[in-house]
């Protein structure tokens, strides 16, 4: 049996009309249709979880971003910058292929596919930044830096006409304050160039905008939003992979290939997620949730790789922690 489109791009099943002047149903963007109500069982569950939903798939995509940084971060150290992001986003861009196939969406607008397009640039500058940190810095100092490109989206959206509650704004202030303290490097005599922090900076800017532009780009259907912000990264890496002519054979070995897979496919899945999670949630909130993958990281890292955390960076975690719940109240 066929699914229902509305099943494939992730949003509700589309409200029935009755008669006027009885209730507003809201849709799964947000808007509110006079005289609406659910036809289906289905409608019903989304409307009551959707309070929750939003801030349940943002999390989600931090636990997504927060692991497959990780890997990204050590894969990279391995086999050099270029080499992963080029076979990671070629691993992507075929999963949003397919995707795109099995939903059979149409092919959205032309304001939706150039917001996709700026998404994929932000993306594109974000993750070379990202990686390049992490391969001359310090894995528990880039990530959060990285994560500070929130206020960016969180601005976009207050600036929309978004009204987060008072726990909400509370709880943004706290996860971002969080973060920043996390960033604190007990080595003051570290200079820009050896902790990373340059580049981790230009990581954040571009993470930004991927994650204001990808709330537009997702309202036609999320699998072209995720095809159209993948592609681009890809073809600007072929290019500079045919000018720079690096080696590739590192990164197709077993191992490091197995660990590009599955960072490939963590990065898809918290794409996807993110672009969910805009669908059902205010940018200003879900952004935030969305932004909390560098704690993941850094506890991987702390426990994995043996980076001691100090006792600001655990305040700053606790902050964080504190944010979320706030932001999901």
């Amino acid at each position: 049996m066929a699914r229902p489109r509305w099943a494939l791009r992730g949003t509700c099943p589309p409200p029935a009309r009755r008669r006027a002047g009885r209730h507003q149903v809201e849709d799964a963007r947000g808007n509110t249709d006079a005289g609406a109500e659910a036809a289906a069982p289905g409608v019903a569950w989304c409307l009551d979880c959707r309070g929750m939903l939003g801030p349940a798939l943002a999390l989600g995509t931090s636990l997504a971003y927060g692991v497959g940084d990780y890997l990204g971060g050590t894969t990279s150290r391995r086999i050099g910058t270029l080499p992963f992001i080029f076979c990671a986003q070629l691993v992507m861009l075929l999963l949003a292929a397919v995707w795109v196939t099995v939903s059979a969406d149409s092919i959205p607008p032309l304001g939706t596919l150039a917001d996709a397009a700026g998404a994929g640039l932000g993306m594109t500058v974000g993750l070379s930044a990202f990686f390049q940190a992490m391969a001359v810095g310090k894995m528990s100092l880039v990530a959060p830096i990285s994560a500070t490109g929130v206020a960016i989206p969180v601005a976009a959206g207050i600036l929309r006409g978004e009204h987060p509650s008072a726990a909400q704004v509370i709880g943004i202030l706290a996860a971002i304050a969080g973060v920043v303290l996390v960033t604190r490097s007990r080595d003051e005599q570290r200079t820009q160039s050896e902790s990373g922090l340059g580049l981790a900076l230009l990581a954040a800017v571009g993470t930004g905008l991927f994650m204001w532009l990808m709330a537009p780009a997702s309202r036609h259907g999320v699998p072209w939003a995720i095809l159209i912000s993948r592609a681009i990264p890809a073809v600007v890496l072929i290019a500079v992979v045919i000018v720079r002519q690096p080696s590739l054979r590192p990164a197709l070995q077993s191992g490091p290939a197995g660990r590009i897979i599955a960072q490939a496919g963590l990065g898809f899945t918290a794409s996807a997620l993110y672009a969910f999670a805009t669908l059902h949630g205010q940018l200003a909130v879900v952004s935030v949730l969305g932004s909390l993958y560098p704690a993941v990281t850094l506890l991987l890292a702390h426990r994995l790789l043996g980076e001691r955390l100090d006792g600001v960076q655990l305040i700053g975690i606790s902050a964080v922690l504190g944010g979320v719940l706030l932001l999901s109240a």
